[in-house]
């Protein structure tokens, strides 16, 4: 399949944005599930393309930062999986984060040494954003064991969780399963 790349200078994004997806499409075929997909990518795309006008760059960037979320109807009996990022400006009934633990928020990587307190404030920061997307009811969920680069490790809370009051914080024990009628529940 061909590649396009959309540029900064002459034509605006949107119609930058509609050439690629024609030509795109055009290769796949007319009536390529691939095609329509590219179609329906394209609208999904064209309001933030239209209020980007010729800043390509500022297209890539919220495209980046999880504009994708500008496309969710809110009326729509979903599950919708988002960074932290791309969950700014929303709110949902339920929110679920995973990854609370030791080695994730704040995220570490191996080598590249400890947090400054900025980048440790900007974690928090972005904790924060995530937990107060939350209308009704929000569930932190943190693994004791992960494997990570290639190695299984003991992870835990994350030290950010210090901050929340123990008595809003579930067990720290495994959860145990329940059977009832025909279903199983794992009770947390």
């Amino acid at each position: 399949m061909r590649e396009m790349r959309l540029v900064d200078g002459g034509e605006d994004v949107l119609g930058q944005l509609t050439t690629a997806v024609r030509a795109l499409a055009g290769a796949s075929g007319e009536r390529d599930a691939r095609a329509l997909d590219l179609r329906a990518a394209g609208e999904v795309l064209a309001p933030l393309a239209r209020r980007c006008g010729r800043d390509v760059e500022r297209f890539r960037t919220e495209i980046s930062l999880g504009a994708e979320t500008d496309a969710l109807d809110p009326r729509a009996e979903a599950i919708t999986l988002l960074t932290l990022h791309g969950a700014k400006g929303l709110e949902f009934d339920v929110v679920f984060l995973a990854g609370c633990e030791r080695g994730l928020l704040p995220l570490w990587l191996p080598g590249s040494g400890p947090l400054t307190p900025a980048e440790a404030a900007e974690e928090r920061r972005l904790l924060f954003v995530g937990m107060t997307r939350a209308r009704g009811r929000l569930v932190l969920a943190c693994a004791a064991r992960r494997s990570r680069h290639g190695a299984e490790e003991t992870t835990g809370r994350s030290p950010f969780l210090a901050g929340v009051s123990p008595g809003l914080l579930g067990p720290t024990t495994p959860p145990r399963t329940r059977r009832t009628g025909d279903r199983q529940l794992r009770l947390l």
